[in-house]
């Protein structure tokens, strides 16, 4: 009989000399369906040789090396939650041979609008299937007395601290929009936290930031990642503007208001947001008829004014049928 191995994402490819634990937090969702594994394979090379038929769940962000693909032909993977960065989809989906991989494997669950409609364009069968962070209570759910409030990394594109973080060298060296992008917000901020949360919450609160120095190993970030959920898991209140802090926080039941400021750049950021933030609670400053417009229907939008910060507005259940799919395809995939 062939042998048939089991593999998992590690990201350790850094972005100016960091990580972004999120990444993490999406490869244990797909963890939780493995009874064993048997390799860690880079998520931007995934055209790397393998020497058996590979099972592997891809879900989360793709890619910044559209250069390395297609996959090496003895993975077969499941597509679920995946997201194609546009930029990066126009070279990978202008190959035939790319093509024919995701066909291959269709359907492709899309974590995203944007990514659905780029994959059927090229007549690629492919569904909505939202983000596999959203099964995290499988193996994360906490029966503890909740308590503690957590602001994690909000209005980051706007942080000066991130900006500090980033290698010299490796900001210097990147192409000059990537730069601008990350520094406008910065030099010219359009709001700070306080406009979104009172001040006595900010004093009693944890601050976390989910970038992680570039120099981490894949095992001490699996580590740090399965520390945070157990955190998220407990918590009485998360506050973030991260996707990958907030859907978790759905599937573990923890109230959770996501920030959203400044991020309508349709190619960084609301390509990941279109479909995504439909089953979260949104913490806003602009107008409820102008958000609503920006993602084309009626969205669970507050204003800071309306939170009662002592009991915050519980999560909608939305998403949980999208969960449940999930779970089902992943264990269905795993146990074939």
């Amino acid at each position: 009989m062939r042998k048939v191995d089991l593999a998992i994402v590690k990201h350790t490819g850094t972005n100016y000399g960091l990580v972004n634990i999120g990444d993490y937090i999406q490869i244990c969702a797909a963890e939780q369906f493995m009874p064993s594994i048997n390799l860690a394979i880079e998520r931007d090379r995934l055209n790397q040789t393998l020497n058996n038929k590979t099972l592997i769940i891809l879900n989360g962000w793709f890619t910044n090396h559209p250069e390395n693909w297609p996959p090496n032909k003895n993975l077969s993977p499941l597509f679920v939650s995946f997201h194609l960065q546009p930029a990066s989809a126009k070279k990978i989906l202008s190959k035939q041979q790319n093509i024919d991989f995701f066909k291959k494997h269709q359907p492709v669950g899309c974590r995203d609008y944007n990514t659905l409609k780029m994959l059927q364009g090229k007549g690629i069968k492919a569904y909505f299937s939202y983000c596999l962070t959203s099964t995290l209570d499988i193996k994360y759910k906490s029966t503890k007395i909740r308590k503690g409030v957590y602001i994690v990394d909000p209005l980051y594109s706007q942080d000066f601290g991130i900006i500090k973080k980033f290698n010299l060298k490796n900001l210097i060296f990147s192409p000059p929009f990537k730069k601008l992008f990350k520094l406008k917000d910065v030099i010219f901020p359009k709001s700070k936290i306080e406009d979104f949360i009172p001040k006595d919450v900010i004093l009693n609160s944890e601050k976390i930031e989910h970038y992680i120095n570039g120099e981490t190993d894949h095992n001490a970030l699996m580590s740090l990642a399965k520390n945070l959920l157990n955190k998220y898991a407990s918590a009485k209140l998360v506050i973030t503007s991260r996707i990958h802090c907030a859907i978790p926080c759905l599937s573990l039941g923890t109230p959770v208001l996501f920030i959203l400021k400044g991020l309508r750049d349709e190619n960084q950021h609301m390509s990941r947001f279109r479909g995504i933030l439909d089953h979260m609670n949104i913490l806003t400053l602009q107008n409820k008829q102008e958000l609503n417009t920006l993602f084309g229907k009626k969205m669970n939008c507050y204003h800071p004014d309306e939170i009662d910060w002592e009991n915050p507005p519980k999560n909608p259940s939305t998403f949980k049928k999208y969960a449940e799919i999930l779970k089902k395809k992943c264990t269905m995939y795993i146990n074939q």
